[in-house]
């Protein structure tokens, strides 16, 4: 049945990534290549935008529309939009696999692709060629979280297809501090040491430690803000199958000196690990 190439934690960075290219472009693009010579046609997405509360949230419809959900912005960015087609037998099982684990989970038609979803994918796949499947955040535990993207999986596993999962996100989201158009080597430092310590820890592998990164480092957390409270990471770890698991950072950089950018492989087959691995060269 269906198959899981990729699961990745990646950011997709401010509105105005749209005209204003940094590092991560890179490997938007490189990773769109390499998921679309692997036969992917199916990308599961969590965004810290997409908040549905108590339940959990997959959206259901078959066209999936663009949301502009940025506000005070030039005009140029409001004329980028990105739509795309659902999976909705993938759709129906994660709500059926969802609930089965006993999560509150329901299917939705309100919602659609926000900037936290349809920003990477406007690089990755230009051609809109790629069924997309959108899922929310709540305002749970991080175990919840892990819990419904191991129900992903298990979805994953009883339909047809080839799939990516992704939660995107800045582990560094200080909207306060931002300096738009600052591109120097200046840096929010808790937030830098926040970003040391989350890499690190996601590097050694074990989920339980990924999980409680609040807990064990709380005035780096407060300091940082990570955005959704890294709850699309968490998603997204959930769906790594343990044997699979990479955990390994491939990009990190900061813009406007209080948002940090990061693309990191939490898990993929060994036939596919290198050729993610180097997206970041």
């Amino acid at each position: 049945m269906g198959k899981i190439v990729l699961t990745a934690y990646i950011s997709h960075g401010a509105p105005t990534s749209l005209v204003e290219r940094t590092r991560i472009h890179n490997v938007y693009e490189k990773l769109g290549a390499a998921l679309t010579e692997l036969r992917v046609d199916t990308v599961v997405i969590s965004s810290p935008h997409y908040l549905s509360q108590v339940n959990f949230e997959v959206e259901s419809r078959e066209d999936i529309p663009c949301i502009q959900d940025y506000y005070g912005f030039p005009d140029a960015l409001y004329r980028f939009s990105y739509e795309a087609k659902n999976n909705g037998n993938a759709a129906s099982e994660i709500t059926r696999q969802s609930k089965e684990a006993g999560l509150n989970i329901s299917g939705s038609q309100s919602w659609g692709l926000d900037h936290g979803a349809w920003l990477p994918l406007y690089f990755m796949f230009p051609k809109k060629d790629m069924k997309v499947v959108p899922v929310s955040i709540i305002t749970g535990t991080a175990g919840e979280h892990f819990r419904f993207g191991q129900a992903v999986r298990r979805a994953i596993g009883r339909v047809e297809g080839t799939f990516a999962v992704i939660g995107t996100g800045s582990p560094v989201h200080r909207l306060d501090l931002i300096r738009y158009g600052y591109h120097g080597e200046d840096r929010f430092e808790p937030g830098e040491k926040f970003d040391e310590k989350l890499i690190e820890t996601i590097a050694a592998g074990e989920p339980d430690r990924i999980l409680n990164i609040q807990r064990d480092f709380p005035s780096l957390f407060h300091a940082a803000r990570p955005e959704g409270n890294l709850s699309p990471l968490f998603t997204a770890l959930g769906a790594s199958d343990p044997a699979e698991f990479v955990g390994k950072t491939i990009l990190h950089e900061f813009i406007y000196y209080g948002v940090s950018l990061v693309a990191t492989i939490l898990g993929a087959p060994r036939s596919a690990r290198e050729t993610f691995l180097s997206l970041g060269n």
